[in-house]
């Protein structure tokens, strides 16, 4: 189960928060298991007494799965209302305070810190209840039946918290004493069957939809290599060496790529041609790591130089600054996406790689995403970049991998199984040489067309790759 919930938590592009919390409520599982077994064994986890042991199996059961799963189902439906903002808030709470309760009561058990504990369980009680007046008051399900049960789940929580509450202080306070036997009965019995079984119940019987599109992405399936080079795509026979058409450039009409966002009537035909006659261009690059980075900058550099992939340059002025470019058509069977084509690029002085790409793209819910795979030992970096011109001016174009709620666009880490967002993005403007954005290095050479490639990692902007691109011949199409 926890398992389960770490791949829906992975691959999700974008993080929703009311889908997190069925994930941690899954995540929660085997805390529940390893002290079910301690109970069991007679083991004397942490020197808890063996009622307590068993408690704490219980807890991270109802408390933490069903009822992280139930606040994860109000979400979807409480999703766009105006309680939303609040409903953030409140299912971080849940999300934390079954692990703060824990750690609240263990560091009592050693340290005689009851207020630890009762903090804890402050917070547990108030975020839970939080979400049931949310749930009674705008989340609740469609179905007549599910809302008859949902109504006794959400009531039962004003009395187990309330006994939780007075269990906790009345420990701290020393004014009153809660006994376990009473918790048991009417906290425990109430929380599993009022809250939880009825809770779960009518979420069964009505199953709000997600908020977010689960994501269509079809991954390249080329074979990974420990080192990767300008021959990667001739040592594992990815190239097509009989293809029914010779691809010029990484797309073959940058008009397929038509989407509300994107109007490709409105890109400069300079800025078509470089996408459909991509090999006809060189390209000069101005690397530009933001202060901070100048260490990990030379660490990375060492690593993809010896990888020969993804080989950034450290410094502007040094031997990898000019860029050829080779596109290769790919064996689509190998690959396992549809019209493959390679785009290999290399530093024109040292022959080394600076990318070797396999170009696709794929269409989910309208909108045409392009398909970025960058092979690497274990699998392959995968960056799907969704095209805007709104956001351009001057006829150039915006190629991002931000993620929204509804789409595909992101970077991922493609396993030969399974897939995992990373917490990595990028945005690639293109534009003519006559509209230079602003930023663009003094001292760099200006090219017919200039781009500005924006990378982030955990939400920090890291480098800036300056291009400079010229065309160097007419790139025409030619018989294989």
């Amino acid at each position: 189960l926890a398992l389960y919930g770490l791949t829906r938590f992975l691959a999700r592009p974008v993080f929703a928060v009311e889908e997190v919390c069925i994930d941690a409520g899954l995540a929660y599982v085997p805390v529940s298991g390893v002290w079910l077994i301690a109970y069991t064994a007679g083991f004397p986890l942490l020197t808890f007494d063996p009622t307590i042991i068993l408690l704490t199996a219980v807890h991270f059961t109802f408390i933490s799965l069903g009822g992280l799963v139930i606040a994860g189902m109000t979400g979807r439906r409480l999703y766009g209302a105006g309680a939303w903002p609040v409903y953030r808030v409140i299912a971080v709470l849940t999300v934390l305070s079954p692990a703060l309760v824990a750690v609240g009561i263990t560091f009592t058990q050693f340290a005689g810190r009851l207020w630890l504990e009762a903090g804890s369980v402050v917070v547990l009680a108030a975020s839970f209840l939080m979400l049931a007046l949310l749930y009674i008051s705008g989340g609740l399900p469609e179905r007549r039946a599910a809302r008859v049960l949902i109504v006794p789940s959400a009531l039962a929580l004003f009395v187990t918290m309330g006994f939780a509450l007075a269990y906790s202080l009345g420990r701290f306070t020393g004014l009153w004493l809660v006994s376990i036997a009473t918790m048991v009965q009417w906290h425990g019995w109430l929380n599993a069957v009022g809250f939880v079984f009825f809770g779960l119940l009518a979420w069964n019987m009505a199953v709000p939809n997600a908020n977010l599109s689960a994501p269509g992405i079809p991954f390249s399936r080329l074979p990974w290599r420990w080192r990767i080079g300008p021959d990667f795509l001739q040592r594992t026979g990815a190239v097509d060496d009989k293809p029914a058409s010779m691809p010029t450039g990484i797309v073959d009409r940058l008009q397929d790529y038509e989407s509300a966002n994107f109007d490709p009537s409105t890109v400069l035909p300079t800025l078509v041609a470089f996408y459909e006659f991509t090999a006809a261009h060189e390209l000069r690059v101005y690397p530009e790591w933001q202060p901070g980075f100048g260490l990990l900058s030379r660490i990375y550099k060492r690593i993809s130089q010896r990888l020969g992939q993804m080989n950034f340059p450290t410094h502007p002025e040094t031997r990898e600054t000019l860029i050829s470019s080779e596109i290769l058509p790919l064996s689509d069977d190998l690959d396992g996406r549809e019209q493959v084509r390679g785009w290999v690029r290399v530093y024109s002085e040292t022959e080394q790689a600076v990318y070797v790409a396999a170009y696709a793209a794929h269409r989910y819910q309208g909108i045409h995403y392009m398909n970025i795979a960058f092979p690497l030992p274990l699998g392959n970096l995968t960056s799907i970049l969704r095209l805007e011109t709104a956001k351009v001016y001057h006829g150039g174009l915006l190629l991002t991998s931000f993620s929204e709620r509804r789409g595909d666009q992101g970077v991922y880490f493609a396993f030969p199984a399974s897939a995992v967002r990373l917490p990595i993005n990028e945005t690639i403007r293109v534009y003519s040489a006559s509209s230079l954005y602003d930023g663009y290095p003094t001292n760099f050479a200006v090219g017919e067309i200039v781009a500005e490639h924006k990378m982030w990692l955990f939400g920090l902007h890291f480098l800036t790759l300056h291009y400079s691109i010229v065309r160097i011949s007419t790139g025409e199409a030619t018989t294989p």
